[in-house]
């Protein structure tokens, strides 16, 4: 019997994670390193995870989409936190921009716009 030296695989990630994936990850038996991001480091992870959520809805179909819309909010939650954003100010700010340039209701694509030169 020929013995085999299991070596561990390490798959690295390198971004932002939700608080309970360390404990997630050592109930599975498994280890993990993080460590815990200064205020600079955590708004640009959230900006960058705020497009990889986005990603993750372009890509998502069915029930599944609701998930992810979920993790767009969620992240819009945290820089709204981080940054000291009310979220009713915003709200508000949707509404103004909806009134004065409308929502997205009708479905209008652009598809180009021409310069008349007189």
């Amino acid at each position: 019997m020929i013995n085999e030296e299991v070596i561990p695989m390490k798959h690295i990630y390198n971004k932002l994670i939700r608080d309970r994936i360390p404990e997630i990850i050592e109930n599975d038996h498994k280890t993990c390193a993080t460590r815990i991001l200064n205020d600079e480091e955590y708004l640009r992870c959230l900006k960058s995870k705020l497009l990889e959520e986005c990603h993750e809805v372009i890509d998502a179909e069915g029930e599944d989409i609701k998930k992810e819309i979920a993790d767009v909010l969620e992240v819009l939650e945290a820089l709204e936190n981080t940054l000291h954003i009310d979220h009713q100010e915003v709200l508000s700010i949707k509404e103004k921009k909806a009134r004065s340039n409308g929502a997205f209701d009708k479905k209008i694509y652009l598809e180009y716009v021409e310069d008349s030169y007189e």
